[in-house]
């Protein structure tokens, strides 16, 4: 596949270096090459093929065997020697796993097995308390690694607000709900610190919202410059307005209250001229985690400066250090230098490909660029 100095695939593959693959959901960490465990409410969904609510890490998997509320499924397959599991495990003794031999009665190996994990589930008598059972089992987990020292990178981003965790909505713990209560956004199966999102693999839903001026060749997007005491991506440019979708917003009202903190952006403002986008999805990969991100995407084309309903946008907390109004091949030049946040970066070329700066005819990966701005995650999310 090319790669021609003009095309902006190698900033999609810096953002999300997730290799393409096959199976219903990633099953090898491209950094690490171990496996993968998928994470389940219940036995039964995993038994039935359903998507899982998150992908773990081996290191993951190995401090949750350790921890009450939690089961692990492993199967056995036989082999001729724990050597041969040995080399089947990348030189490491059944990394994922364990060899078991059976013996003789006079104490002669007979056979090896190995044992390999298969799925993580909460247990039957955690899912009994429902909801409110589940998002306590993982609250206590959390805090404790958290207490422990344990995953110092993703516990530097505890921020005391919870996310919402979907199951899908086949899963087995929704077998009672009624037809009423399948409302938009009820298949939460639990809540769960942000800062733990990523450990255990579970779809992060977040809103970007890109501020423009101007149409054609004279458009003009508002850019802001991050920070320097953010934590990532410091003093680089941002989407217009973003940020995470914590327990009790739908996606509009995330956006509302992120311009208001973000940029100064009034509820009016953002009710009559912002306009749904779409969807942005990609993996963020860690040694210690796989993330499947989602980013629903708004447009913001301002009013003319002199309407009454024009608001300049202003840094108006933290996080945010001074907005720039930039010109699209500005823009664009930016992404290609890396002065962008990698995620934001995404969203921005999906903003370009969808007003149509970014064609078929100027980049020369076009396809796959489109692909890598909408992954298929694997895991579940919204829906009825």
């Amino acid at each position: 596949m090319s790669t021609h100095a003009k095309s902006l695939l190698p900033i999609l593959l810096h953002a999300d270096n997730l290799p393409v693959y096959t199976s219903p959901f990633p099953t090898v960490h491209p950094l690490t090459k171990k496996r993968i465990v998928p994470f389940y409410i219940t036995f039964k969904d995993f038994q039935h093929g359903l998507p899982p609510v998150g992908l773990v890490t081996m290191d993951v998997v190995k401090m949750l065997s350790k921890e009450k509320g939690i089961k692990l499924f492993q199967n056995a397959r036989e082999v001729k020697s724990c050597s041969q599991a040995d080399r089947e495990g990348n030189g490491k003794a059944c990394p994922d796993g364990n060899c078991r031999k059976k013996e003789h009665e006079g104490g002669k190996t007979k056979k090896a097995f190995k044992l390999t994990i298969k799925s993580v589930y909460f247990t039957d008598e955690v899912n009994a308390k429902g909801k409110k059972g589940r998002t306590e089992c993982v609250t206590r987990i959390l805090n404790s690694w958290r207490a422990e020292g344990k995953f110092p990178q993703a516990m530097k981003l505890w921020m005391d607000e919870m996310f919402p965790i979907y199951a899908s909505p086949k899963s087995f713990i929704f077998n009672t709900c009624k037809p009423a209560a399948h409302e938009p956004f009820s298949n939460i199966a639990f809540e769960m610190e942000r800062a733990g999102v990523p450990l255990f693999g579970c779809q992060a839903f977040g809103i970007h919202l890109t501020a423009y001026e101007g149409q054609g060749e004279n458009m003009k997007v508002w850019v802001p410059r991050r920070s320097a005491n953010r934590y990532r991506s410091p003093l680089k440019y941002d989407s217009s307005v973003a940020g995470g979708l914590p327990v009790g917003h739908t996606p509009i009202q995330g956006l509302v209250k992120e311009c208001e903190e973000e940029a100064g952006w009034p509820d009016k403002l953002i009710r009559k001229y912002a306009r749904s986008a779409g969807i942005v999805t990609y993996f963020e990969i860690k040694d210690e985690h796989i993330l499947p991100n989602a980013e629903y995407t708004y447009d913001l084309p301002l009013p003319a400066r002199d309407s009454s309903d024009y608001v300049l946008p202003k840094p108006n907390d933290d996080e945010v250090d001074s907005f720039e109004l930039l010109s699209v091949p500005r823009v664009t030049e930016a992404i290609r230098n890396g002065e962008f946040k990698p995620s934001s970066a995404v969203v921005t070329v999906d903003f370009l490909i969808r007003h149509g700066f970014v064609s078929p005819e100027n980049e020369p990966n076009y396809e796959e660029v489109v692909r890598r701005c909408h992954r298929r995650c694997g895991v579940s999310g919204p829906g009825i």
